[in-house]
């Protein structure tokens, strides 16, 4: 008695490859919520402190302000995105949208993701690392808000 080849084993459909073609969507469609989510919230108007960093020790870190610039952006407002944190705005936003587009891009290939070198990795560092001395040392570089 003889059984089917495919008897055995899952069909493609259910195969874990292909759900791994929808994943970037559906991360893209959490991020999105969440930034509706924001956008509703309006942090620029609440007045609370949501950093711990910046709770603890009154100082900036180098990603306060994100927050709000992810709701300012979310309401058109480029400029107040900047104002809250500049690097957010013109280089973690632009590289995760890079990072999702290769993912996306990848998936759909079952192609695995490139790895980040360790140069990228300290160079990534040392960008935040100046960004938030920049910021501590000049005032209007902070996150628009005082405690």
């Amino acid at each position: 008695m003889s059984s089917t080849a495919g008897s055995a084993t899952r069909s493609d459909r259910d195969s874990p490859r292909r759900w791994d073609r929808f994943a970037p969507w559906a991360a893209l469609a959490g991020v999105g919520a969440a930034w509706l989510a924001v956008a509703a919230a309006r942090p620029t108007d609440s007045g609370r402190v949501l950093c711990p960093w910046r709770f603890l020790t009154g100082l900036d870190c180098p990603f306060c302000g994100s927050t709000r610039a992810a709701a300012s952006l979310a309401h058109g407002d480029l400029f107040g995105a900047l104002d809250h944190n500049a690097l957010f705005v013109v280089g973690l936003l632009p590289l995760a949208v890079l990072a999702w587009a290769v993912w996306a891009s990848r998936s759909r290939t079952s192609r695995p993701m490139p790895a980040i070198s360790n140069r990228a990795l300290t160079l990534g560092l040392l960008v935040v690392a100046a960004w938030w001395a920049a910021r501590l040392a000049i005032p209007w570089l902070g996150s628009g808000t005082a405690l």
